[in-house]
């Protein structure tokens, strides 16, 4: 009943019809969402999908959680933009019961099991995080991993090994690799630091967690493999990739863990602040019990204790020199940007440090001398810190927000001293300490969200408001268009205005998968190799060749030839151009070149691509120019099937990605498929009439799949085994 009225205080605006909107929602989950009911509602699986950058891998990217079954769920039932809200719901609930079963497991008292739960399932922190949704969903399993991980530790057996695995895959399903990679760090420490009654039961410890982490990568191995493959094909393995060390926690914001608005105004949006998570509040008192907990607490709370320090210190990423060492040169660190992901890892320990704080709070009490006038001390205290804690700020040189902040931490503090020195008979006393304490902490956790902001809304109408512009685009779309898919920056913040009322009308960032619009850009991490000089190099040259007929501005269209459609009341054009290649076509000529020269062929403004194909593989072609023809008969998310007329020996250049995973038959037979201009495909055809065919069915998928079908089987077979009886 608690926890559903805090979710009903804290969520409140989803009782007046409003739901979770903004940043990644719209840019990612929503039209992902959209694409994975689209795919099951047609009995497939989703793949590989053609909307974004000319097409693109879909369920390898983790965060399209095309394998996680609470996704299925909330997407069938609901939609794909209800779903989203019903998703961050059920997981900060998740989250919460999870911590709270998680310390009932670590012996921890009732009051202080719901401190922790409510500290990490329902701060600001988690509850401001949900626009971005995978990492919430990933971070709603650590209680019952460490849960299991505490299992395993303890009890040997095949239940606790089993569920450990489990758990860790719909982690990793939920598709936030950097929080299942802390999650097992997290549980590898529970482990480590288990009491030693024989010699190598640490050893062994440690080793059956370690198998569970790596069982449930096995039975998440249909996910992993093809994902592991999209990062090697893309912009991330490059020896200069920027961005690993982008949005690093600044000092000032883990201040702001206990001290509300210590961290405001933060600096440019890719400058010294990060801007991942909009707020990091934890609380004042789960920080000091968390503090309490780590000096006071029992052996059960070191290995929380040496997570939180390590999770913060990687969380700094380039404002603390060895963390930035390790995210940049050990795998699998190296491997992701936004260090600051890591403090919500640092924020599971804190809250579970928090109920041993709580506890060791009550121990404390049997020894502390209460009294009224004592309490009234306290009490008089709190208001003269309250008072002088604001100028003490500005001696400090704080950012300025931080004073006003400020009185919240003697005032949380002060209640509390005043709870513990309030007189309580007998052996009462410790129990009515920690219910008095616990009670205090809740409700901070509740007014945060007063002080701090909810989550950002948008009524359920304006999210259903349908895609005005399709009048003016043909039906069926043959052609693509082309969005402003980098304005703005970032649609959170004011004076951008852009929002996400708007950004179906803009298609942007990647709404018009919703609309099942191809496009020549996109947004989404890992980004395709070559796509910030193909996809986001804004030359026309380029518009022409992959066949962009449409051009959605916000602003005059971008180049003076093109055909005004329409213009809205806020200045967004769409328009038309008359010069765009088909999106698939025949060239008589064919050059082995670099991809170098590649780039400076498609960039020309005289468009030599239309009649030569510059090819990364095969062989050169020159024959005579001619006229051949090219009709689509069937085209699918993962499959096209064309009718080619060959006048002479030709290319077919096909204006989708090129990509491991595709093959290509011409009349039945297997051929290679080319890399043709920088990006896209190519054939080989010989003269007459063919019918050529492109399939997507990718080794890595196909030996994913049979990994994790093998390990759930065997998972399956051990849990139902049973021994004979002798």
């Amino acid at each position: 009943m608690g926890l559903l009225a805090l979710l009903a205080f804290v969520y409140w605006p989803v009782l007046g019809g409003h739901l979770l909107a903004g940043r990644d929602l719209f840019r990612i989950f929503i039209p992902d969402s959209a694409f994975l009911l689209e795919s099951l509602r047609a009995g497939e699986v989703p793949l590989w999908n053609p909307y974004p950058r000319l097409g693109q891998p879909f369920a390898a990217t983790l965060y399209s959680q095309v394998y996680y079954p609470p996704r299925w769920a909330a997407v069938l039932l609901t939609g794909p933009i209800v779903s989203m809200t019903v998703m961050q719901l059920a997981h900060v609930a998740l989250a919460a019961v999870g911590v709270f079963l998680l310390c009932r497991k670590l012996r921890a008292s009732w009051p202080a099991a719901v401190v922790a739960g409510a500290t990490f399932g329902l701060s600001t922190l988690m509850t401001r995080l949900g626009t971005q949704q995978n990492l919430v969903d990933a971070a709603a399993w650590s209680g019952l991993i460490l849960g299991a991980a505490l299992d395993a530790t303890h009890r040997p057996g095949r239940g606790p090994l089993a569920r450990l695995a489990v758990y860790g895959a719909l982690s990793l399903f939920a598709g936030s690799p950097e929080t299942t990679l802390w999650q097992g760090l997290v549980a590898v420490l529970v482990a480590g630091f288990a009491p030693r009654r024989v010699a190598g039961a640490r050893v062994r410890a440690v080793a059956r967690v370690t198998g569970g982490l790596a069982l449930s990568g096995l039975l998440a191995a249909v996910a992993l493999l093809p994902t592991a493959e999209f990062a090697r094909s893309s912009l991330r393995m490059q020896g200069d990739w920027p961005w690993r060390l982008v949005w690093s926690t600044s000092w000032p914001q883990v201040l702001s863990a206990l001290w509300p608005l210590a961290d405001w105004p933060r600096g440019s949006y890719w400058g010294e602040d990060q801007w991942f998570i909009l707020s990091l509040f934890l609380g004042t008192l789960p920080c000091a019990f968390a503090v309490l907990g780590a000096v006071r607490g029992p052996r059960r709370a070191r290995p929380f204790a040496v997570g939180a320090l390590v999770l913060v210190a990687l969380s700094l990423g380039r404002h603390f020199a060895p963390a930035a060492w390790v995210l940049l040169h050990v795998p699998p660190f190296s491997l992701f940007r936004y260090p600051v992901k890591y403090f919500v890892g640092a924020a599971l320990c804190v809250s579970v440090l928090s109920a041993f704080g709580v506890d060791a709070l009550g121990r404390l009490a049997r020894r502390l001398r209460s009294s009224r006038p004592r309490a009234a001390v306290a009490l008089v205290g709190m208001v003269g810190a309250m008072a002088a804690i604001g100028p003490v700020a500005r001696l400090l040189s704080m950012r300025a927000s931080a004073e006003a902040g400020a009185p919240w931490v003697p005032l949380c503090l002060g209640l509390a001293a005043v709870v513990v020195l309030w007189p309580r008979g007998g052996f009462a006393r410790p129990r009515r300490v920690r219910q008095g304490v616990a009670m205090l902490a809740v409700l901070e956790v509740a007014a945060s969200h007063a002080l701090l902001g909810r989550p950002q809304y948008t009524p359920l109408k304006t999210l259903l408001r349908p895609f005005s512009l399709s009048v003016f685009l043909p039906q069926p779309f043959p052609g693509r268009i082309s969005v402003d898919i980098r304005s703005p920056e970032d649609p959170t913040r004011a004076g951008k205005g852009d929002t996400i009322e708007r950004s179906l009308e803009r298609l942007i960032p990647n709404r018009f998968v919703e609309e099942r619009l191809p496009a020549l850009e996109g947004f989404g991490a890992p980004e395709p190799l070559f796509s910030d000089v193909f996809h986001e190099a804004g030359q026309r040259p380029l518009y022409d060749l992959v066949g962009v007929t449409h051009y959605l501005r916000q602003g005059p269209p971008p180049f003076d030839d093109l055909e005004l459609l329409n213009t809205a009341d806020d200045g967004t054009t769409l328009s038309r151009s008359r010069t765009a290649l088909p999106r698939a076509f025949l060239v008589q000529r064919a050059r082995v070149v670099t991809d170098a020269q590649a780039l400076a062929a498609v960039a020309d403004a005289s468009q030599p691509f239309r009649h030569t194909a510059f090819l990364a593989s095969g062989a050169p072609l020159e024959r005579p120019a001619c006229t051949g023809s090219v009709a689509w008969v069937r085209q699918g998310a993962r499959r096209l099937e064309l009718k080619v007329d060959a006048c002479d020996e030709s290319y077919l250049v096909v204006s989708d990605s090129h990509y491991p995973g595709w093959t290509a038959t011409v009349d039945g037979q297997e051929v290679p498929i080319h890399r043709a201009d920088l990006v896209l495909r190519a054939v080989r055809i010989p003269r007459g009439l063919h019918t050529v065919r492109f399939d997507y069915d990718p080794l890595s998928f196909r030996l994913g799949l049979a990994l994790s079908v093998l390990g759930w089987m065997g998972l399956a077979a051990v849990a139902l085994w049973r021994p004979r009886a002798p």
